[in-house]
Formats: structure tokens, sequence, C-alpha cells
């Protein structure tokens, strides 16, 4: 009885998940079992959700879907839970064997999921890096992984390479979302290739070390360099559309996400206006709250202003968008819709004459943290001065 309860509720997390990503439980059958199929394989409790969802879509679709996961798996929960699926499908007129024999004459592989090529990113982190693995299925011995690491101004920091199977890379992401709270989305390969190869010219000019098996890696993908990839973001979300309404005031609601607990402009050029905030804060010549007020709003907004231009707003565009995407597949979508506007006013090169109030919150919360940072340390240094016996 225990064991039932305790894989009622693995059941229920799994479909918790899947409402997260956006599946929905009900709609066109044959678009419901392709949403599916690109949900499997990221954790074992969205995996069994996935089994149990396609039990429950009568489509001849739901089938394949379900005969090449039985075909592929040898875990026993796995299986177990196939056949119940294959039974409620039957009970409703749909039968495996049967459609098997029809599809003799034309076998179709199947499962859109396990494409030649996959790849996976994170979101990124309050630092600007984010994790995107690059994974070459090799059939029937496993996949060929691609793990780097990738920051916004500096590119490629890391890079490895390892043979997994399956089950070893399901459990790897549920050991990062256990250990670390880092949960991966799919994304289209040919994006990721690019954006790693990007990544890694970026710090090769700037010298970066560690990355003298590059190419010997990414060779598994291809040897001749990518071509130039739009952003999928604006695939999954009309960036014609976003722009209506009060975005820029709702836009704040961004900093609410638990993924942005961390993020804290360190950028160079910010320690100039975290200066200017600190001669504010102690000048003379201020001689009221108003006018205190008023010279730190212009220094957030200025500080804004730089945030959005030259190569760092270029950057922070690239940060906004892969962030929209990583809402929209996370069961985010108005998030996601909000954080694609902060990129397009980005992508501009300037916030505008009005205010953007996540971008305004963003540095007002940097301003906070570093100057926190900097009277903690200046209340430490006295402390070294002094000789214990």
């Amino acid at each position: 009885m225990a064991k039932k309860k305790h894989s009622d509720e693995i059941l229920k997390r799994g479909l918790e998940e899947l409402a997260k990503a956006g599946v929905a439980p009900d709609g066109d059958a044959s678009v419901q079992v392709q949403s599916l199929k690109s949900q499997f394989g990221i954790g074992r409790e969205r995996d069994l959700a996935v089994i149990y969802s396609l039990g429950k879509t009568v489509d001849p679709a739901a089938l394949d879907a379900l005969g090449e996961i039985e075909r592929n798996t040898s875990d026993k929960e796995y299986r177990k839970e196939i056949k119940r699926a294959l039974f409620k499908l039957s009970q409703r007129g749909l039968d495996l064997a049967r459609e098997r024999v029809g599809h003799q004459a034309a076998p179709a592989p199947l499962f859109t999921h396990e494409p030649d090529t996959e790849a996976y990113m994170s979101a990124v982190d309050g630092g600007g890096g984010r994790l995107i693995w690059l994974a070459k299925v090799q059939p029937g011995h496993g996949v060929q992984v691609i793990q780097t690491m990738l920051h916004d101004r500096d590119g490629l920091l890391r890079i490895g390479g390892a043979h997994l199977r399956r089950k070893e890379m399901r459990n790897t992401f549920q050991e990062l979302q256990r250990q670390h709270n880092i949960s991966m989305i799919p994304i289209p390969w040919e994006f990721a290739d690019w954006v790693i190869y990007e990544g890694y010219e970026k710090a090769k000019a700037r010298g970066q070390s560690g990355l003298e098996r590059f190419h010997e890696l990414r060779s598994i993908i291809g040897t001749e360099k990518p071509k130039e990839q739009s952003h999928p973001i604006y695939r999954k979300i009309d960036a014609a559309e976003v722009r209506q309404g009060p975005w820029r005031e709702l836009s704040r609601r961004i900093l609410d996400e638990p993924e942005l607990r961390y993020w804290v402009l360190t950028d160079d050029w910010i320690q100039q206006y975290l200066t200017q905030i600190q001669e504010a804060q102690t000048s003379r010549l201020v001689l009221n709250p108003l006018q205190k007020e008023e010279r730190m709003s212009a220094i957030v907004r200025e500080a804004v202003k730089t945030l959005c231009s030259g190569a760092d707003g270029r950057a922070f565009k690239r940060r906004m968008e892969d962030m929209a995407l990583y809402f929209a597949e996370t069961g985010r979508p108005e998030v996601g819709k909000l954080s694609l506007t902060v990129a397009l006013q980005v992508g501009e090169g300037d916030p505008g004459p009005l205010d953007v109030s996540f971008l305004t919150g963003l540095v007002q919360k940097s301003f906070a943290v570093l100057l926190s940072q900097e009277k903690a340390k200046q209340e430490e240094e006295p402390s070294s001065l002094i000789i214990k016996p």
C-alpha cells in the first residue's frame, strides 16, 4: 500500500512538471503526442508522467511512442507503466500488435525526441553563466555529450566530453536539479552549436586557457564553422505582439522568479556608478533628502542606459532572450513574454524615455548588494591590524 502511494506521488509530481512545461492535458491528439515526446528523457518523474499521459491519448502516434520507449528501456517501473498505458489504449480500440501489423509495409522509426543530435540549456545564473549541452546519439551505445559553460561577455569558460547511457544522462539531470536546483530545457541543437562556437571564438580572442580540445570534442557534431542561427524564442513567441499593454511596469515581476534570486550586475562599468552613489550618500553639497533621492535616481537611469548600450547591451539582450525561452519552456509563458519585451528594448541600445521597471529594479538591487559588500569589507579591515597574542 505504501509502495503504491509512493508511486502515485511520483506520478503526481511528474504531471505537475509537465503542466509547468506547458503540456496541456487536452487538445489535438497528434500535437499532444509530440509535446509529450519532447518531454521524455528529462527526468524520471516526468518520464513516468509522459508514459501515463500517452496512455490517455487515443491516437496511433501514442502507440508508436509507447512502443519505442518499450523497445529502448529495461527499467522495470517504466515497462510496468507502459503495460498499463497500452492496456488503457486497447480498452479504447487501439491495439499495439494490430498497429504494428499495419505498419509492417512501411516501418517508421520514430521518436522525434531522439533525433541524431539533441541540446539542452539551463537558466542564466547570477553571474551571467549558463550550461549548454550537446548530445550526439550513438544508436545502441547511448549518447556522446559535450558539456559547456558559457558566459554573457566572456564566452566559453569550460568544455568537457563524456559518453553516457540514456539512463546516466537522465540521472545527471536529476542530480543537477536535486543538488543545485538547476533544470535543463531542450533547445534546437543547431542554435546550441552556433552559440558554443561563437563563445569559443570570443574566449579564444581574450586568451582563455583550457579550450585546447574544443575542435576534437566538437568533431562529433561537425568540423566546419556553423551557420549563424536566430534565437528559438522568436519561433515560440510572436515578438510583434509582446510589447502591447503596460509591459514596462509589469516587467519588474521577472525579478520575483527564483532563478533571478542571485542576479547582481558585477560588470566593470558598474563600479563608476557605485562610486557616484557613495559620493551622493556622503556629499555635504546635497542639502536635503529630496535632492539626494533625485541624484540617486539620475545615477540609476544612467546605469540602465549603459546596461543597454554597446557590447554590454548585446550580451544582456541574449541573456534575456535565453531566459524568455527558459520561462516559456518551464510553464511560465507570461514571464517569458515580459522577458522578451525587455530583450527587445535592450536590443534597441537604449531603455527609451520611460522607465523599464525590471532594468531599474535590477540596477537598484545590484547597487544595494555591492554597497553592502563594500561596507562589510571596510568593517573587517581595521580588525586585521589587531595583533593577537
